[in-house]
């Protein structure tokens, strides 16, 4: 029993990591400043990089349920002061919303579980440390190895990869954006979705790493213990 305990509680703690990696490069506004600028962006839709960083900053308050709509979201593109987001941009929008509130939900769902197994964990007197080291070693060694394979994938054809994506999660073709009346794809082109999810993937390769050595040395130290015994 102790074993089922210690794997549900590590996995919980993987799908927290994973949606935090997602999470975070979403809204990490240092990100959009770098790569607004490098991929001259502002200069590209014909606007201020103040006023790009402004309905950024509307839209992400938007994918957080900070705002209701993206209607009255206006900037000076071309000299000329208008609404910036065209109605396409704004239905797209809406099925992004509905999977960052789902992400959003996931992650809580796997945080309380989490708090929750540990308190399971305490009540029972497991070893809650042991038990978690050893799991959340295993299972993220798992992800890790499955993640690599996807991430191949991924690279050797990002393009399909990125329809893939859309077709699986939309169930219509708004996603499909046009500039110059699409104000959207100007902002986040393909390039940058390439790049952000390089800083995704790092993260979430990164902390499962973290997480397997300071597993390893903390069984490694209890293994040397005198007395230890092992196992579950």
């Amino acid at each position: 029993m102790r074993h089922v305990l210690g794997y549900v509680t590590a996995l919980c703690l993987l799908v927290l990591v994973v949606c935090q990696s997602i999470i975070i490069p979403t809204f990490f506004m240092p990100f959009f400043r770098h790569q607004y600028a490098s991929l001259e962006r502002a200069e590209h839709i014909g606007i201020s990089d103040e006023e790009l960083m402004y309905v950024t900053v509307e839209l992400l308050d938007y994918m957080r349920g900070r705002r209701d709509d993206l209607d009255g979201i206006r900037a000076k593109v071309g000299g000329v002061e208008q609404e910036f987001f065209s109605e396409r941009d704004k239905i797209h929008m809406i099925d992004v919303r509905v999977l960052y509130d789902r992400l959003f939900m996931v992650r809580n769902v796997a945080l309380f579980s989490f708090i929750g197994l540990i308190l399971v964990m305490a009540i029972t007197k497991s070893p809650i440390a042991y038990l978690l080291a050893r799991c959340s070693r295993e299972v993220m060694a798992g992800f890790l190895l499955i993640s690599a394979i996807v991430a191949g994938i991924i690279a050797f054809d990002f393009d399909n990869a990125f329809e893939v994506f859309h077709l699986i999660f939309f169930d219509n073709d708004y996603w499909i954006l046009f500039p110059p009346r699409d104000r959207l794809v100007m902002m986040v082109p393909q390039q940058f979705f390439v790049n952000i999810s390089i800083f995704i993937g790092s993260l979430m390769a990164a902390v499962p790493v973290i997480i397997i050595i300071a597993a390893t040395v903390y069984l490694r130290r209890e293994a040397d213990r005198p007395g230890f015994g092992g196992g579950f």
